[in-house]
């Protein structure tokens, strides 16, 4: 098991873009989502390494498009907050809204949170800065909000890097009660061939890939790569993406896997997403084929010279090929041919990603609770309810995975 460890990254190490203190932050209207605020957000964004989806601004307008509650026991109002600079430069967007439960009366649950209160969609969820300027960006953002919105049961204010998280901390209030959750992403940085990143990997996963092609050769199978790129293709890829993804939820004997996109809306986001992405050329749809037939998939965003590899999905049939990692080391190889830098393996810890002996960038989801009885009966209230029908959930998805199996077994 010593070959399944990440190097963690520092925070120092990362590049930083000089600034001219102090930070201002201020409140906009809906309307700047589809602005000229649209454009300096994605510049923001593509500055931030390792890049991630969820910090651009297609990502965030459009789950506000497809996820916003406005319902008679739930509603989010739109809390849009840029930081800028002394030169009028944006630092850093707060894509927040407040949320109250129920919509109307006088007895509500009010909340202050990021976009991406999905389960599983948006895997990290937070301010969209560079590292070297969270801190204070945060700062002026919790001062803001501190005068604007004077009364919530709690405030989350997203996932920080490991050090900026401690340097966060230390300028809440004294006395708020505070909790946090720990999220580890990880990348590889590519080198200038496919041998080259092979022979730097252990053992074991040097024998698993060749495991992958000779029970595929021994057959008289052979793989090809498929790349989706177009906004003319991608339509049917996504479809089957989407029937792979709900097949991969299915399979047994193997780590479960829930079927993030399940709901109407989180399909017609992430549809709606890629196909965005396609116009702008940045999607990339990776397919394994054998026999002409898609037998795995993995949806793939490509910003600059990195690339994030996000859900995917497989054939159970064809599991005993090991099909993800054939197509896992045929993204990379095609990811280096591209001459790309960074390939992001996605967040969560879980033996796939470890093995390649990846890096890592941690993260802390950090949650402000205020120092008063009713900020923490509310809070404690709500955590112990989420995670009963969070519990109901995978029961019920687990029960019904079970059931599908049987069906398609007989």
């Amino acid at each position: 098991m010593a070959e399944l460890q990440a190097t963690y990254v520092e925070e120092a190490a990362l590049p930083s873009i000089p600034t001219c203190r102090p930070f201002k932050a201020e409140r906009l209207a809906e309307a700047a989502l589809s602005g000229p605020l649209f454009a300096e957000w994605n510049a923001l964004h593509e500055r931030i390494s390792p890049c991630m989806p969820f910090t651009s601004a297609q990502w965030n307008v459009l789950w506000w498009k497809h996820h916003r509650a406005n319902r008679l026991f739930v509603r989010d109002e739109l809390y849009l907050i840029v930081v800028r600079d002394a030169r009028n430069a944006l630092i850093a967007v707060a894509p927040m809204m407040s949320t109250r439960r129920p919509s109307f009366g006088p007895i509500q649950l009010h909340t202050l949170r990021y976009f991406g209160a999905d389960p599983n969609v948006t895997e990290i969820r937070g301010l969209v800065c560079e590292p070297d300027n969270e801190v204070d960006a945060l700062d002026a953002v919790r001062k803001y909000l501190s005068q604007e919105l004077t009364r919530s049961d709690w405030v989350e204010w997203g996932a920080l890097r490991r050090d900026n998280c401690a340097k966060a901390l230390r300028k809440l209030p004294d006395g708020a009660k505070t909790t946090s959750r720990e999220i580890d992403g990880y990348h590889l940085e590519l080198p200038a061939t496919w041998e080259a990143l092979r022979s730097s990997r252990s053992r074991n996963i040097k024998e698993s890939i060749r495991r992958c092609y000779n029970s595929l050769r021994r057959d008289g199978l052979t793989p090809e790569l498929r790349v989706v790129q177009s906004a003319e293709d991608a339509p049917e890829a996504l479809v089957t993406f989407f029937r792979l993804h709900s097949m991969r939820s299915l399979a047994t004997n193997t780590v479960a896997h829930a079927d993030v996109f399940g709901k109407d809306n989180d399909r017609a986001f992430i549809t709606e997403y890629a196909l965005d992405l396609a116009q702008r050329g940045q999607l990339r749809i990776f397919q394994l084929l054998i026999n002409g037939e898609v037998v795995a998939t993995r949806l793939g965003f490509q910003f600059n010279d990195e690339i994030y590899l996000y859900y995917s999905g497989y054939d159970p049939t064809w599991a005993k090929y090991s099909v993800m990692t054939t197509l896992l080391v045929e993204a990379m190889k095609w990811s280096i041919d591209q001459r790309l830098g960074i390939l992001h393996l996605s967040t969560g810890t879980d033996v796939s990603k470890l093995r390649w002996s990846p890096i890592a960038t941690r993260y802390f989801a950090l949650t402000e609770v205020p120092l008063n009885w009713r900020a923490s009966l509310s809070f404690g209230t709500y955590q112990r309810a989420h995670r009963f029908v969070s519990w109901l959930a995978r029961s019920r998805s687990a029960a019904s995975a079970r059931h599908q199996s049987r069906m398609v077994s007989t």
